[in-house]
């Protein structure tokens, strides 16, 4: 009796240790403009590496959050999504950073001209993707 005592108590042990941990909403809102500070701040001093690795941090947070949390936060992530567009391009990792300009108009980034007129983005410019990402904001 004593070994499975000890066998479910080291279970749950491992279920807690191993259990999703969840973001306070409040404190995400917050820690959230931190970040978008940050990261525009990096990018406008050309410091590429650092933004990206804000962006990722930025965005493990945003992913701690609940699908329902997830849901009202959309436009936050849109803006991750296009912060990491930029911060790729600038770092020559073209096929991800297209890809996270997909996932911001996705997400709701609806700025075309933005995008266009971006100098962070615009290397993007002589891929087809690119211009197929922004007719996809139009429509």
């Amino acid at each position: 009796m004593k070994k499975l005592s000890l066998l479910i108590a080291l279970g749950i042990a491992c279920s807690i240790a191993i259990a999703k941990p969840t973001v306070n909403v409040s404190q995400f809102e917050t820690y959230s403009q931190q970040m978008q500070d940050m990261s525009a701040k990096y990018i406008g001093e050309k410091k590429f590496e650092n933004a990206n690795k804000t962006i990722e941090a930025w965005l493990n947070s945003y992913n701690l959050l609940s699908g329902k949390e997830k849901a009202n936060y959309t436009s936050v992530y849109a803006t991750i999504m296009y912060n990491k567009a930029c911060a790729l391009t600038q770092t020559n990792e073209m096929f991800y950073a297209l890809k996270a300009l997909k996932e911001a108009v996705k997400a709701g980034f609806n700025n075309s001209t933005q995008a266009q007129n971006d100098p962070n983005l615009a290397q993007l410019k002589s891929y087809d993707e690119f211009s197929k990402i922004l007719k996809s904001i139009k429509a």
